[in-house]
């Protein structure tokens, strides 16, 4: 016997606690139904069709991806309809906010790999396949950055694509020169990763970006998206740019007054990747403690600032398998 049938039957037993409605039956192919745990498999795996779980004349229960719930009390062929889930394409999951905001298909991202292991051609790959796909800027030199930017954007002239902005303590000019880079070619997302605390460098892209709509409201140009594993690097995040660096900043001309105003009114990031582990070293964090934890972070700062959009919250490292996502 199928494992599955047992499963089913489990939910859907012939008892007076478990009847299913009575007007709620089936109409389609009696071939298409599945009774065997291949073809039961089959069905459940195919994402892009709804389920329909069915009883049959013969009273055996299957499933099928086939076929139409039937208004009437008797279905064509006798069969009973015991459950129904809708179809479930990846382009379904996720944050719709997220795909909006970054023209993607589905709420997906591929993180920056270092020294360009996350290519020119896997960010216009991702890109054109409607996912989003991060340049890995870290350890290159600034003429190798800017031909990427180049190629990237003659490639994806309307996006998606994102760049990294990795943080390098022991040498801000590198942070400063990546900047300078995106802010010359109008690179509107980029990935800010290892970061331990907000720079200046960082703030400066941000606030750069930043202008005033007819109605008052900030718009934000340039985007991050702050990839992180700590809670207390997440809260400097999910809050405004220091004050400090605000007025450091606006003293050196590097941003206008009305950017210096409109700081206190965005977060440093529109989203954050939690990441647990990842392949090239690792966090050491549970994945499954970790994002709530961010969110409950989240939630409490937007509650503090009342930001006019709040930071979404991604997960990355530590899936590891199919089952596990």
């Amino acid at each position: 016997m199928s494992t599955y049938q047992p499963v089913i039957r489990a939910f859907f037993a012939d008892d007076s606690t478990q009847t299913a409605p009575a007007a709620r039956t089936w109409h389609g192919p009696a071939g298409g139904v599945a009774y065997d745990e291949a073809g039961i498999r089959a069905w459940l795996m195919d994402l892009r069709r709804p389920i329909y779980v069915v009883r049959g004349p013969d009273g055996r229960t299957g499933v099928t991806g086939e076929g139409q719930e039937y208004s009437g009390s008797n279905g064509a062929g006798g069969f009973t309809l015991l459950a129904t889930a809708p179809a479930l394409p990846a382009a379904r999951l996720g944050d719709a906010t997220f795909k909006q905001a970054y023209g993607l298909q589905y709420a997906l991202y591929a993180g920056a790999m270092a020294n360009a292991i996350a290519s020119v051609e896997m960010v216009t790959t991702l890109g054109k396949g409607g996912l989003l796909g991060s340049f890995g800027a870290a350890g290159l030199p600034p003429t190798r950055l800017e031909d990427a930017i180049t190629r990237i954007q003659a490639a994806l002239p309307d996006g998606p694509y994102a760049f990294n902005l990795i943080h390098s303590p022991f040498d801000p000019a590198m942070e400063h020169r990546a900047v300078d880079l995106y802010l010359k070619y109008a690179v509107n997302l980029i990935e800010a990763s290892a970061f331990l605390d907000i720079t200046p460098a960082l703030v400066r892209y941000r606030l750069a970006g930043l202008s005033q709509a007819p109605d008052g409201s900030v718009i934000t140009r340039n985007r991050v998206i702050a990839k992180l594993s700590r809670k207390e690097v997440a809260a400097r995040f999910l809050a405004p740019a220091p004050a400090d660096l605000v007025q450091q900043l606006l003293a050196e001309g590097k941003i206008t007054p009305l950017q210096a105003q409109l700081a206190a009114r965005v977060a440093m990031a529109d989203d954050i990747t939690v990441e647990a582990d990842s392949g090239g070293h690792t966090d050491n964090r549970p994945l499954t403690g970790l994002v709530p934890t961010m969110i409950a972070v989240r939630d409490e700062l937007q509650g503090k600032y009342q930001f006019a959009q709040q930071v979404r919250v991604g997960a990355a490292g530590g899936i590891s398998t199919p089952g596990a996502a």
